[in-house]
């Protein structure tokens, strides 16, 4: 466009040399008295006296006029300008007479129904108020129907038509002829042995049209797309031991009358190949033994480049764990094609260890740098590690204040320098949330909370919850300091009030307590808490009542240490690591009030399984007793069924019932859960499941028909289900449904259940 633009400007500059050399050329030196523009409607005078450098005062000069001239026919809008001059008794009036190129004035698109005209504008240079170019029609045409053809529309056809008014504007109207989209109809291969048709469609982005093309899109073609389809066919082969092959350019046939476009790939795929030997050529700072470790190519294999690609890359990881951020991994390769093997060395060159510059935080709004720096596992001037660095974007990730963490490095200011930024993209930490649910036990659940998780920056923790529901009335007040004076020993205090109908019996808790924890090493916690509450149980039948239930009101003082173990990639949605927990509680004794004891162990371990699929498995066994000659009072037994243990079942269900039916409780429980787990994006995810369990135990006037006196693997109530998680503004919500395998006389077949909070 500027080059046209220029070619014609020299022309004009040509043309007015002729026009005004005779009067510039006798009047040249002389002093100009006045400059005026004359023509223009849309730029302003102030406009083009700005970029007309001749003066008045100044003396005329031929060669400053063709300057300003060309200066002034760069701004684009003008399409003719002349100067003339005219001798007044001061020195030279000199006036440039401009004509102005037109504007468009109307815009307007018709016949197009598939595809939104602001999405049409977005793509074309034509532009209500711009000047217009009659190039720019050529280009817009060639644009929209290129969008048209990303949509499947093929044959789009697109005419644009012109009117200049009396105004010296341009309307503009876009006429479009959308036709029927066109699907690829076929895609095959030609010369392919080693991998059918199918197998290599699969490597495409571009796919053959479906039934529910209109849902997915699939079918589309896009030249630029079947571009890269070729080149990932090609790495496929590449991957399985083709290292010489070659994919050519595919012939693509439009059958206009079906609306239907078919592609042939020729494959030209040649031998295979695998691999003879593998050499490692580095030095002290690994045996081969442990370079070999993180090496998965292995010798009579067949030769696969992406492995070979990833193996590179865990072997400059295991250097970057030692401080050499900058080690270069080399895979050499001879080909010995009469052999149809491949001999591979390793050439390492781990360069100088480098040491951690500046550690920048960027993109905290709320929180304070502290908040994110004690997270890292790397100080200024430590030596450098890769494994270090991944560790803290983890830590930094899990303490869910962020969207979004990304961790960079550069050279710093000494070659031996790693400067490292991390930028975070906040989340809002603080929430007023409801939610409400139903189960066919407790009808209508509504949940409330107001919650800081972030309170002033600091990291600090207070949340006000509430659980409202047929059979339970919860309230609960916590504040948590994660680093008490600024230690590694984390604080909290909880208050609450919980009322709860376990149809055998109603309790009202009340009291509250204080909680410590520190960090032993990287993924290992211990913790210890104290709670004191005052317990109310009423509405026990006459003929209910034993050892351990009956109307009452005891306190309860306990002393609950806790050790935990948690590698969990990510703790809102882990797709690898476990979580192991051991918890105690002494109760009574020299604490006063009742006197009790618990144990518990859980743990659950998460596996990347195929693709996005992720398995979990979760167990957890429970464990109580009382001393001095007293009994596990009812409100501290174990309870199971629900939207956080036994799927599909409601705590009527599961474990000792009394004289009625009702549910006792036992002093003993077993869970497990299995789950697979598909994430739909990073805050939905969906799964099936298997829970099996039960609770155990026994006492006066008690049935255990349905379960035993102690923990026992066969007597196991046990469901299957499938649910949905999101991760939505107020925490994480969920919903499931779980139906009875073993389902007995009386039961529900099954239970809907909804869950705010994490999951197991």
């Amino acid at each position: 466009m500027m080059s046209v633009r220029k070619f014609l400007l020299s022309i004009w500059i040509l043309q007015i040399s002729f026009l005004c050399s005779a009067l510039v050329f006798a009047q040249e030196g002389e002093l100009v008295h006045s400059i005026k523009v004359q023509g223009n409607k849309r730029v302003d005078d102030s406009t083009i006296l700005y970029y007309i450098k001749t003066e008045v005062g100044d003396p005329l000069s031929r060669i400053q006029i063709r300057k300003d001239i060309e200066a002034i026919y760069d701004l684009g809008q003008f399409k003719d300008i002349q100067v003339e001059t005219d001798n007044v008794t001061e020195g030279v009036a000199v006036l440039f007479k401009v004509v102005e190129i037109p504007s468009i004035g109307g815009l307007k698109i018709v016949g197009n129904d598939k595809i939104d005209s602001e999405d049409i504008t977005e793509q074309i240079g034509l532009k209500r108020g711009a000047a217009f170019h009659d190039q720019n029609i050529a280009s817009s045409v060639e644009a929209i129907n290129k969008l048209y053809e990303t949509k499947g529309y093929f044959f789009a056809e697109t005419k644009i038509e012109t009117e200049l008014t009396p105004d010296n504007l341009v309307d503009v109207t876009i006429r479009i002829k959308e036709d029927e989209k066109v699907r690829v109809e076929k895609i095959q291969f030609s010369g392919n042995k080693a991998f059918k048709d199918k197998t290599l469609r699969k490597q495409m982005e571009t796919q053959e049209k479906t039934w529910y093309s209109f849902i997915d899109e699939s079918g589309v073609y896009q030249k630029d797309i079947l571009k890269l389809d070729v080149f990932r066919v090609e790495a496929w082969y590449q991957d399985h031991g083709y290292i010489r092959v070659s994919v050519l350019d595919p012939k693509i046939q439009v059958n206009k009358k079906e609306k239907a476009i078919y592609i042939t790939i020729p494959v030209v795929e040649g031998s295979l190949y695998k691999v003879d030997s593998i050499v490692v050529n580095g030095d002290s700072t690994f045996t081969d033994e442990e370079l070999f470790e993180v090496i998965e190519s292995k010798k009579g294999e067949v030769y696969n480049v992406s492995k070979i690609r990833e193996d590179v890359s865990r072997i400059s990881d295991l250097y970057s764990s030692r401080g050499f951020a900058y080690a270069d991994v080399n895979p050499v390769t001879k080909i010995i094609d009469d052999k149809k093997v491949v001999q591979l060395a390793m050439e390492i060159e781990k360069g100088k260890k480098v040491y951690v510059g500046k550690i920048n935080i960027l993109g905290n709004v709320s929180s304070r740098d502290n908040v994110i720096r004690r997270e890292f596992r790397l100080s200024e001037g430590d030596l450098f590690d890769s494994q270090k660095l991944k560790r803290s974007k983890q830590r930094i990730n899990n303490t869910q204040f962020f969207e979004d963490v990304k961790i960079d490095t550069k050279r710093g200011e000494d070659p031996d320098l790693i400067d490292i930024t991390t930028t975070v993209t906040e989340r809002p930490t603080g929430s007023i949330s409801v939610g409400a649910g139903f189960s066919s036990v407790e009808k209508v659940i509504f949940t409330g909370s107001v919650s800081q998780n972030n309170l002033f920056g600091r990291g600090q923790r207070l949340v006000f919850s509430t659980s409202l529901s047929a059979i339970r009335s919860d309230f609960n007040l916590s504040f948590t300091e994660p680093r008490l004076f600024d230690t590694e020993i984390l604080a909290g205090v909880d208050l609450f009030n919980r009322d709860q109908e376990f149809f055998s019996f109603d309790s009202r808790r009340r009291g509250g307590g204080i909680r410590f924890g520190k960090a032993l090493t990287e993924y290992d916690w211990v913790g210890i808490n104290y709670r004191y509450e005052n317990v109310r149980v009423t509405n026990v039948e006459p003929q209910d009542v034993t050892e351990f239930l009956r109307n009452e009101t005891r306190t309860t003082s306990r002393i609950a240490p806790s050790y935990t173990r948690d590698t969990r990639d990510d703790f809102l949605n882990p797709s690898k690591g476990s979580r192991h927990v051991v918890r105690f509680e002494f109760a009574g004794g020299p604490l006063g009030g009742s006197d009790f004891l618990k144990a518990g162990y859980e743990y659950t371990y998460y596996q990347s399984l195929i693709g996005k699929l992720v398995g979990a498995f979760h167990t957890e066994i429970n464990w109580a007793d009382a001393y001095n000659g007293d009994s596990v009072p009812a409100f501290e037994r174990y309870f199971m069924g629900g939207a956080n243990n036994l799927r599909g079942f409601n705590i009527r269900d599961v474990g000792p019932l009394n004289g009625l039916g009702e549910p006792v409780g036992g002093t003993q429980s077993l869970l497990l859960n299995f789950e697979l787990q598909y994430p739909f994006s990073k805050a939905f995810r969906g799964f099936v499941f298997y829970d099996r369990g039960n609770v155990f135990g026994s006492g006066a006037g008690t049935d255990i028909s349905s379960t035993a006196k102690t923990i026992n693997l066969v007597d196991k109530r046990h469901s299957i289900g499938a649910g949905l998680r999101f991760l939505s503004p107020f925490g994480p919500i969920g919903f499931a449904y779980g139906v009875k395998l073993d389902q007995r006389s009386g039961e529900e077949i099954g239970e809907f259940h909804f869950t705010a909070g994490s999951s197991f």
